[in-house]
């Protein structure tokens, strides 16, 4: 299985050439700085030791979640080795391979995680690109138009939730329960319009996903498109 001091030999490098990039250790290299969406490049571990791939992904830092390195909505990919077509997997033992994720890195995923640095812009993209933006994830989706400061398409969103969610009896699945700690807790204020307490827990949100970790020291907290909406 790849390991982070495999993983450095790739991401300590890319860090030093562009200020831009955090490597903090692990499989993780992070794009900084980081406000409401956290980008990184990563390496995925196999049960082969001599394999690995190497992705992009791209999650909003204000949804909560069990696992800060998950992959909220799916806004990700996979980088190819040229060398092996449509093949995503990338071999240690073959260095000349290895070798070539530095320029895979600098130009296909490094150009398209600078281009996305306002909410608004990685939303457009995630939802033109990932059919799953539009037809998946209701909560995470419901949490997006409310950063967005678009309550009127939240509020519809919510009105179908809301008959699932409301009551505290039902499913005790762990994914109903998540649901549901999403939806809510920003109800209330949704159909209020209280564009502050809707501001006030996403800030919340993003505090806990973030402080404490390791990348802490590259956030930036920064007002809501939701905030700049009331204004």
């Amino acid at each position: 299985m790849t390991t982070a001091r495999q993983a450095g030999t790739i991401f300590r490098p890319l860090a030093s050439r562009h200020a831009d990039f955090a490597y903090v250790g692990g499989r993780e290299l992070w794009l900084r700085p980081i406000r409401h969406t956290m980008s990184r490049v990563f390496v995925d571990r196999s049960y082969d030791r001599d394999v690995f791939r190497i992705g992009w992904a791209i999650l909003p830092a204000f949804v909560p979640t069990p696992n800060l390195f998950g992959v909220i909505g799916r806004c990700s990919a996979w980088l190819y080795p040229s060398s092996q077509g449509g093949s995503p997997y990338w071999h240690w033992s073959d260095l000349p391979m290895v070798e070539t994720a530095f320029p895979v890195i600098e130009t296909e995923a490094l150009p398209l995680l600078r281009s996305l640095d306002s909410l608004e812009r990685w939303a457009t993209f995630y939802r033109e690109t990932f059919d799953i933006a539009l037809t998946g994830f209701p909560e995470q989706r419901l949490i997006l138009d409310i950063a967005l400061g678009d309550l009127e398409a939240a509020r519809s969103l919510l009105e179908t939730l809301l008959l699932h969610f409301r009551e505290t009896a039902g499913s005790h699945a762990p994914i109903h329960q998540y649901m549901r700690s999403l939806i809510m807790p920003v109800a209330e204020p949704l159909l209020a319009g209280d564009r502050a307490a809707l501001a006030s827990i996403l800030h919340g949100w993003e505090a806990d996903n973030i402080r404490g970790t390791k990348i802490e020291p590259y956030w930036e907290p920064t007002p809501f498109p939701l905030e700049a909406a009331s204004a």
